[in-house]
């Protein structure tokens, strides 16, 4: 069935293994995600395509649920759209959904709630495969310990001990909603959703907890550290490879996760 000839947006979840990438962002004669995205659909439109997106990742960070969004005349169906793409995207890039919106959404500006998963190996023997999807910890973390000192960081805070604004002059204040630590088998899951993140907090708030964790810092210090609002007194930034954009939440539907 053809669909009307005019530029329509396009939203879609997307899915990506970080490993091989350098990022997100487009960079000059690197590989990222952006990049790959934007030169399947511009071979498909046969036109630049610019593409905008919920949140950057880092190097080495992967994705189950990234929202992106462009704008493309296309003359059949949004089925047929997806399909066309995922023949055309480099393996470890995959639309799992693909829906039009309206014309002036914005991924980004839009969304009001994003959710992150870090993933930690805590064991005395570690997996050759699991070495670019998971953060390995051979001494034996303290979940109780963890869970405690994450309670400090729910609510409305100026998160500056924890990242900074991926804009310069741009303010520190988050809101988390929700963290949740749980263990099954050798692995120790970290999820996190607030409305909005700064740059590395979700990797620097892991390394601070997982110091606690280790017996290093008590619970309460990671409030004193929270009110500090000082980036010098963060814990070590936990590696990129555990780290998963898991959900994207609008304020009329959710599109992702």
């Amino acid at each position: 069935m053809l669909i009307n000839l005019e530029s329509e947006r396009y939203c879609a979840v997307i899915e990506y293994d970080g490993t091989l990438f350098h990022g997100y962002q487009i960079q000059p004669d690197v590989r990222t995600v952006q990049g790959s995205i934007e030169k399947t659909l511009t071979k498909i439109m046969k036109v630049f395509t610019r593409v905008s997106v919920a949140g950057r990742t880092d190097a080495g960070v992967h994705a189950t649920g990234q929202v992106i969004a462009f704008d493309a005349v296309w003359r059949h169906s949004t089925d047929d759209l997806r399909r066309a793409l995922n023949s055309v995207l480099p393996h470890d890039i995959f639309v799992k959904k693909l829906v039009t919106v309206l014309p002036d959404f914005s991924p980004r500006y839009a969304a009001i709630q994003r959710s992150y998963r870090y993933v930690i190996v805590n064991d005395t023997s570690f997996s050759v495969f699991e070495r670019f999807y998971s953060h390995y910890i051979r001494s034996k973390l303290n979940l109780a310990l963890m869970r405690e000192a994450s309670t400090h960081l729910i609510g409305t805070y100026d998160f500056s001990s924890f990242g900074k604004p991926p804009q310069i002059g741009g303010h520190a204040v988050r809101r988390i909603m929700a963290i949740n630590w749980f263990a099954k088998n050798n692995k120790i899951f970290f999820d996190i959703t607030a409305n909005a993140f700064l740059y590395h907090m979700v990797r620097n708030i892991v390394g601070t907890l997982v110091l606690v964790g280790l017996n290093r810092l008590i619970p309460d210090d990671v409030r004193k550290i929270l009110l500090a609002k000082d980036l010098k007194y963060s814990g070590p930034t936990a590696p990129a490879q555990g780290l998963y954009l898991m959900k994207v939440v609008y304020p009329n539907f959710i599109i992702s996760g």
